[in-house]
């Protein structure tokens, strides 16, 4: 057993105030939790959709049994009542009788799991993350649909007639990471300047889409003026849950694996991920309900030693980097997507939804880049199916020249039959 595992279980009798205010509730709500989630995370917006629904994911526990015990406020009042409809318990540990202390030890234990009188306890950590996208981008069959648009929909009319949003036009969402809401550096790597993605809105709104660009106050304003573009984010009228409520309500998102990001995910909404550089991206949700589209164009890594580009392998088959001191040390170099790179992809998108995108001649190098994704994604987590064409995840074709010119890609594929190119 963990010493740290052993020593809490001295401790675990003196949790009796704790014990009995969980007993109190369950008997006031009625129902019986056999899952109780200390969430230190709440301040952070995806963590705060994401991470209830992890939880039931990852330990096949229904909603209605799990209680998430708020360890920090929440960023949004919103994002808890939403998730309550979908069957999940909140409560602050302040508002139960020993709960701040429990929490306390758990976090001084280090004890990501421990069982707790026939309940199990969680805490967030790093190694249940990396388990959930395991299952989520490399699970054959997708994964369960917990948080529903309809969860969002009375909202929806008192939104569109607040911003001028025709009922008839389809949503764009459009999100670029600035630093501000996290007020940190260390993931400033995967941050993107919102100007280049105007070229991008406006194609959008040609196409007949109202875009709404989200985020925070602290963010640069969109220097584009349109009776169907709104830039929520620095809109004096935002009010809580309003940039949740257009993510529900969209039907492209676009952006990068960023808070936000999470609960489009959760979603199934389709999605055109820029700027990207985590390399292990695929969809969370694929069944008959919610088929989800996804298309990835990933920064451009250049070593600051000799000035080289990385190629598409180098990218997808790097070491992960988690923090912008991770590529410093490593020497590399992060190379935003340029205006016409990433409208080529909006393009290229809305041709794929369409049924209309002809790769002619280039169609074996089609195959061929979402064969790579597919072999990079079955490394990880043992699924060939993870990031190939039929899996509805594909890297745009910005990334074909690069593949092209890549020497190393005929050692890579010199095993792979032409039937597994399909």
């Amino acid at each position: 057993m963990n010493p740290m595992l052993e020593m809490f279980q001295e401790f675990r009798d003196r949790f009796g105030p704790f014990r009995r205010a969980i007993r109190r509730l369950e008997t006031r709500e009625n129902k019986t939790f056999d899952l109780i989630f200390l969430h230190d995370m709440a301040g952070r917006f995806g963590h705060l959709w994401q991470d209830p629904v992890f939880i039931s994911w990852l330990y096949r526990t229904p909603p209605e049994r799990i209680l998430v015990v708020l360890c920090s406020p929440p960023c949004s009042e919103f994002a808890v009542q939403t998730l309550s409809k979908a069957g999940f318990t909140f409560c602050r540990a302040s508002e139960l009788e020993g709960g701040e202390v429990f929490a306390a030890y758990i976090g001084a234990f280090q004890i990501p799991e421990i069982d707790f009188f026939g309940k199990t306890v969680i805490k967030g950590h790093g190694l249940l993350y990396g388990i959930f996208y395991q299952h989520a981008v490399g699970h054959a069959g997708g994964l369960p649909n917990l948080l529903k648009p309809a969860y969002f929909e009375d909202r929806r009319s008192e939104l569109c007639t607040k911003y001028g949003v025709a009922a008839h036009k389809p949503i764009a969402v459009v999100h670029a990471r600035e630093s501000g809401w996290l007020g940190a550096t260390y993931h400033d790597f995967r941050n993107a300047s919102i100007s280049n993605y105007v070229e991008a809105i406006d194609f959008l709104i040609t196409q007949g889409f109202f875009v709404v660009r989200i985020g925070d106050a602290s963010m640069t304003p969109v220097d584009y003026r349109s009776p169907d573009f709104l830039d929520l984010a620095c809109s004096e009228a935002f009010q809580d849950g309003e940039d949740a409520c257009f993510i529900a309500y969209c039907r492209l998102y676009v952006g990068q694996t960023s808070g936000p990001f999470s609960l489009a995910a959760i979603l199934g909404r389709d999605m055109i991920l820029t700027n990207e550089v985590n390399t292990f991206t695929g969809r969370w949700i694929h069944d008959e309900e919610v088929d989800p589209l996804m298309l990835v164009l990933f920064k451009g890594h250049v070593a600051r030693a000799d000035g080289n580009r990385f190629s598409l392998l180098d990218i997808l088959f790097r070491r992960p980097r988690n923090t912008a001191q991770d590529f410093e040390q490593d020497g590399i170099d992060l190379i935003e997507n340029t205006p016409q790179e990433i409208l080529r992809t909006v393009q290229e998108f809305l041709a794929r939804r369409a049924g209309q995108w002809d790769t002619g001649p280039d169609e074996a190098r089609d195959d061929l880049v979402n064969l790579v994704w597919s072999m990079r994604q079955a490394a990880k987590v043992g699924f060939t199916g993870a990031g190939h064409p039929k899996a509805g995840c594909f890297v745009s074709h910005v990334h074909w020249r690069e593949l092209e010119a890549d020497p190393a890609l005929s050692g890579l594929l010199e095993n792979v039959s032409s039937a597994d190119r399909r």
